[in-house]
C-alpha cells in the first residue's frame, strides 16, 4: 500500500510554467529593489493595467468558449435549441490553444502506450481499449520525481522508499465513439474534460474510460489454486463416500451423477466470487488513490485552465516588459531576455524555468507597449501608452 508523499525532488527537465504569485513575481524582476519609489509605483500601475487588459480579454474568451462547449458539456443543465451545434472540432481547437497558454505539454501516443504496458504506481496492471475514442488529448505539466513509500510482505512489511515520475497537473479531453463497449454512463454526444494533480506517469491510463484491471499471476493463483484443490479434495471425499455406501445402489447412483457436478459448480461459483472480490479490492485501491487527485470536470476544467493561462500570460508579460524597460533605449533582444529571466528565476524560486519571451513580446507589441527595431526591443513612454491602452480597451 502506497503512503503519502514524503519528499520532492527537483524537476528533471525545464518547465515553461512559472509557479509564483503576484508579490513573489516582483522578487523575480532583476534589481527591482534598486528602483526608485516613483519608478516602482509607476511600474506597478502599469503591471496592474496589463492585468486588467488580460482579465478583460480572457473574460470575453471565457464567454465564447463556454458558449461553444455548452452543447457538448455532459453536466450542462441549460436547455438547448435544435440549432445548437455539437461539432467538437472548435472546442478542441480552443482547448489546445488555452493549454498551450497555460504551459501544458501534449503527451505522445508512445507515452500513453508505455503507461499501459507498465504496472501503475499502485501495483495494478490495466488494459485500455483505444478504439473507444473518437478523439483523445492528454496534456501534462510539472514533470517531476517524487519519493513515495510502500510496505511489502516479502520484506516483512518494512517501509521502503521508491521514486515515482509524476505530473503535477494532468488534463484529459476526449470524445467517444458509438461503440458496443461504450460504458453505459457515458455518451458519444459529449466532450469530456478531466483535470488531476499528482498523477504518476504509469497511472495515466487508469484515468481513461473503458479501462479494465488485469489480474497479476499471483492474484490469479490465489483464486485458481484453492478452487482446483477444493474440487480435487471434494471428489476424493465423494469417492470414499461412494465406496462406503455401495450397498445402497440407488444412493450411490445419486451421488455419482448429482453430487460431483454440484461440488464442481460450487467451487466454480466460489472461485468467481473470489475473483470479483479481488477485482473490487483493486478498484477500491485505485478509487481511494484518485479521490483526492481529481481537480475539476468538464466546464470546471475550462474555467481553471483559462484562469491559469491568464496568469501565465501576466507573469511572462511582466518579466519581459520589465527587462525591456530596464534596458531602455539601449535595447535588448529576445535571447538576452531568455538568459536574464531564467537566471533570476533560478536564483529566486530555485527552479529551472524555460522562459519563452517571444510570445510575451508579441503580446506587448500588440498592446502598444514596445517597438522592435531590427532584432532589439525598446519601451515606449509608459505614461502615454497607458492612457492610450485604457482608452482603447475601455478601462477606467
Amino acid at each position: 500500500m502506497r503512503k503519502k508523499l514524503i519528499k520532492k525532488n527537483m524537476p528533471k527537465d525545464k518547465e515553461h510554467f512559472i509557479p509564483v504569485g503576484r508579490e513573489k513575481l516582483l522578487e523575480c524582476l532583476t534589481e527591482f529593489e534598486n528602483c526608485s519609489e516613483s519608478e516602482k509605483s509607476e511600474l506597478k500601475k502599469f503591471f496592474e493595467l496589463i492585468s486588467s487588459v488580460l482579465h478583460k480579454q480572457y473574460h470575453k474568451r471565457q464567454i465564447r468558449v463556454q458558449k461553444i462547449y455548452q452543447p457538448l458539456d455532459p453536466d450542462s443543465v441549460i436547455l438547448l435549441k435544435d440549432s445548437d451545434t455539437k461539432n467538437s472540432s472548435e472546442v478542441f481547437t480552443e482547448l489546445i490553444e488555452i493549454l498551450a497558454n497555460a504551459n501544458y505539454t501534449k503527451l505522445s501516443t508512445d507515452e500513453l502506450e508505455t503507461a499501459v504496458d507498465n504496472a501503475t504506481a499502485l501495483g495494478l496492471r490495466m488494459k485500455v481499449d483505444f478504439s473507444l475514442f473518437d478523439e483523445l488529448h492528454v496534456y501534462g505539466r510539472g514533470d517531476e520525481i517524487q519519493t513515495w513509500t510502500k510496505k511489502s510482505w516479502w520484506k516483512f512489511f518494512k517501509e521502503e522508499e521508491f521514486d515515482v515520475e509524476v505530473y503535477q497537473r494532468l488534463v484529459i479531453a476526449f470524445r467517444l465513439k458509438d461503440h458496443d463497449k461504450l460504458p453505459k454512463e457515458q455518451s458519444s454526444s459529449f466532450v469530456y474534460l478531466k483535470s488531476f494533480k499528482g498523477i504518476p506517469h504509469s497511472d495515466l491510463h487508469t484515468l481513461l474510460p473503458g479501462t479494465q484491471i488485469k489480474m497479476s499471476l499471483l492474484d490469479r493463483g490465489k483464486i485458481i489454486i484453492p478452487a482446483l484443490s477444493g474440487i480435487v479434495l471434494s471428489i476424493v471425499k465423494i469417492v470414499r463416500l461412494m465406496v462406503a455406501v455401495t450397498i445402497f445402489a440407488s444412493l450411490a447412483y445419486t451421488i455419482k451423477f448429482w453430487v460431483i457436478p454440484a461440488a464442481i459448480i460450487y467451487y466454480i461459483i466460489k472461485g468467481f466470487i473470489s475473483y470479483q472480490k479481488t477485482k473490487d479490492k483493486y478498484q477500491l485501491n485505485l478509487t481511494r488513490h484518485l479521490y483526492f487527485q481529481n481537480l475539476n470536470n468538464n466546464s470546471g476544467v475550462l474555467l481553471r485552465l483559462l484562469h491559469e493561462a491568464e496568469f501565465q500570460d501576466y507573469r511572462e508579460m511582466v518579466i519581459t516588459y520589465y527587462l525591456v524597460w530596464k534596458y531602455g533605449q539601449a535595447g535588448i533582444n529576445a535571447e538576452k531576455i531568455h538568459e536574464i529571466a531564467e537566471k533570476k528565476l533560478k536564483e529566486t524560486i530555485h527552479l529551472d524555468i524555460n522562459f519563452e519571451a517571444e510570445d510575451a513580446l508579441a503580446k506587448l507589441e500588440k498592446l502598444g507597449a514596445l517597438k522592435k527595431v531590427d532584432q532589439n526591443w525598446f519601451p515606449l513612454p509608459m505614461e502615454e501608452i497607458a492612457e492610450e491602452i485604457k482608452k482603447r480597451e475601455g478601462i477606467n
